[in-house]
């Protein structure tokens, strides 16, 4: 912790010298002056009436030559302490942070111009007050309370405090330094007080720690990609093997053979298989594809029939197609993969009855909005949106939902590649996928993909 500040005498020590000086240079000249003149005119003037008048005119010629001296001395003196005030004046309004001084019962003392704005008053109307003058009182008791705990710890405290610039209305964040400041003698004076602006420090420090969050996140997700990918490719070889014999078998085995009720279910539960395999594969990015011009209006009416059969009758299925939509281009098996598994995942979010809506729009994307879209470039894009009115999220599920094997559904309802499907999809085609949900208010997946 820094040092209170302490008020030396030093200055005002060779000052009381320099006077001192002056009043023994004036008392000698004095009597100098007394001495020898009254000498001289005793010797030149003998007559009384004469001597008088001499003595007279010297004693007003000493008090105006005196005057003379002491309006020169004391208009030097007054010009040194304006300019000294007016240079620290000038200091302290250049200075941008906020400056202030308040006696120890929290009375302003002086503040600089920036502390101006905070209170959207001019110094001379600050000087004298309080903060219960020019603020809240719950907001002024916590001032008070952080000077005394300088005062009581007699050092240098730092706290960080969101305000309210009085002058703009703007409000900001604070990293306020509080010194007590003592004199010579150790006596208390008042508190220093010096608030720096660190608004766009904490801004740009959120900022970093967010990229550096989707920096580990796209770093995991390809690591977990590749491990995906790899895995996939062997596994799915391995189910050739294991179909292939199957219908060899079940081709060979008489129909009425009681024995080809297993066959039958190896081939169920081998083609369930390959189908996690391909959700594997796109969420890896490793599918082959045939990328071709899509209407996505047309590709969203083409699914209603099937999409609406999955939700179930309870769920109302709404479409809210946008007119002179653009194409984009990619695989359509891969948009009826996106499509069903962003609807399903709304299907199971809704516990009884409830709403999921689809929606299509053209979007044209700045840089401000690609810097909430990791991964994509500004530009027209073509936007489909699934809306539910489900449970939705905590913020720390939004953050895991696109991982793979991760699922909230209960056990043996969900695999956890749905979404990480989604995800791999999207970004095979170069686009981004956002989501916003929050407990209670349901979840809207948004997928913008890049106008062909």
């Amino acid at each position: 912790m820094s040092e209170p500040i302490q008020i030396h005498s030093k200055g005002g020590a060779s000052s009381t010298a320099g006077a001192f000086r002056v009043v023994l240079l004036y008392a000698g000249f004095s009597g100098l002056w007394i001495l020898l003149s009254d000498r001289v005119v005793e010797a030149l003037i003998q007559d009384p009436a004469t001597m008088t008048l001499v003595s007279i005119l010297k004693g007003w010629f000493f008090v105006a030559v005196t005057a003379i001296m002491l309006f020169v001395m004391v208009r030097r003196l007054v010009d040194k302490v304006a300019s000294r005030e007016a240079r620290l004046q000038s200091l302290l309004r250049a200075i941008p942070d906020l400056v202030w001084l308040k006696d120890p019962e929290g009375v302003y003392l002086g503040c600089n111009r920036a502390f101006e704005r905070f209170f959207g008053a001019k110094e001379a109307d600050i000087l004298g007050k309080t903060d219960h003058d020019f603020v809240s009182r719950e907001l002024a008791d916590f001032f008070r309370q952080k000077d005394r705990d300088v005062i009581a710890a007699g050092e240098t405290r730092v706290n960080e405090e969101w305000v309210t610039l009085a002058e703009t209305g703007q409000e900001i964040l604070l990293e306020t330094l509080k010194t007590p400041m003592y004199d010579a003698e150790g006596r208390l004076t008042g508190v220093l007080g010096i608030g720096r602006d660190i608004t766009e420090h904490h801004r740009m420090v959120a900022e970093q720690a967010r990229l550096e969050a989707q920096l580990q996140q796209a770093q995991k997700m390809e690591l977990v990609g590749r491990f995906a990918g790899s895995v996939a490719h062997d596994y799915n070889n391995m189910l050739g093997v294991i179909l292939a014999n199957a219908d060899l078998a079940l081709y060979q085995m008489p129909q009425v053979q009681p024995e080809r009720k297993y066959l039958e279910e190896i081939q169920r539960a081998s083609r369930h298989s390959a189908n996690l395999t391909r959700q594997l594969l796109a969420f890896a990015r490793r599918q082959p594809v045939e990328p071709c011009l899509l209407d996505l209006n047309l590709s969203v009416a083409g699914m209603q029939g099937v999409l609406g059969r999955l939700v179930g009758p309870e769920i109302r299925l709404v479409w809210t197609v946008a007119p002179s939509l653009w194409e984009v281009r990619m695989d359509p098996t891969q948009l009826d993969q996106v499509l069903t598994n962003l609807v399903v995942n709304a299907r199971d979010a809704i516990a009884g009855r409830g709403r999921i809506e689809v929606a299509t729009a053209n979007r044209t994307l700045d840089d401000a909005d690609c810097a909430i879209l990791p991964g994509i470039q500004p530009g027209d894009h073509v936007c489909l949106s699934v809306a539910d009115s489900g449970c939705g999220l905590a913020p720390e599920l939004v953050e895991r939902i696109f991982e793979p094997f991760f699922t909230t559904k209960p056990a043996g309802r969900g695999t956890g590649l749905g979404l990480a499907t989604v995800h791999g999809i999207v970004k095979q085609n170069h686009g981004a996928i956002q989501v916003e949900s929050e407990p209670g208010k349901g979840a809207t997946f948004r997928v913008y993909f890049p106008r062909a």
